[in-house]
């Protein structure tokens, strides 16, 4: 019986550790994944909802006028939506079990925040994920790239003006441990 007990022990082990370094690669693979922004869409500005403005004139003086109160008391607060792809070009899945990210402008951290979902990539295969990222936008204004990033704003699918705003997106997965969630050793840079 006692021999029984043990073997159970070191069979169930044996199982978690092979589960283990499994999801270890799928997250190594995802890492190794090709990486792209799809679709960047402001969704708030003041705490507006702007996702289905097309130009300044569809601000009404009512928004106008809070955006400016925001605007004297130092905090604009802005919410983007970033659409990015990841493509397996690799033989065997790819995944996560959720991502922390940071929002970079010419190298300055504006934002950051968690994805707390799975994401699977299959073998040969491209998967589309959403983060939301909500930063001060006075902070972006102060560093002296006003006129791009309000261009950006009202034109936010030209990748001309997102990239002369070397913007990039850095994400750190998570994976599976067991009942533990465990972080990657380092952060993946995506560029629009």
């Amino acid at each position: 019986m006692k021999k029984y007990l043990i073997f159970s022990i070191l069979i169930t082990v044996f199982l978690n550790s092979c589960e283990v370094l499994e999801q270890m690669n799928e997250v190594k693979r995802f890492a190794s994944c090709k990486f792209s922004v799809n679709e960047v869409q402001i969704k708030k500005l003041g705490g507006f909802d702007i996702s289905e403005y097309n130009s300044v004139k569809d601000i009404s003086i009512t928004e106008t006028l809070s955006l400016g109160h925001q605007v004297m008391s130092g905090k604009l607060p802005a919410t983007i939506s970033v659409d990015i792809r990841a493509t397996n070009n690799d033989m065997s899945k790819a995944a996560i079990s959720g991502l922390d990210w940071q929002l970079y402008m010419k190298n300055e951290r504006y934002g950051s925040g968690k994805l707390n979902r799975y994401v699977e990539v299959l073998p040969g295969r491209s998967t589309d994920f959403n983060v939301d990222v909500t930063f001060d936008l006075l902070k972006l204004v102060t560093s002296n790239d006003l006129q791009a990033i309000l261009d950006l704003v009202m034109d936010i699918d030209n990748r001309e003006k997102l990239q002369k705003l070397d913007i990039m997106l850095k994400v750190k997965p998570y994976y599976k441990s067991g009942d533990k969630v465990r972080e990657y050793p380092g952060f993946l840079t995506i560029r629009p």
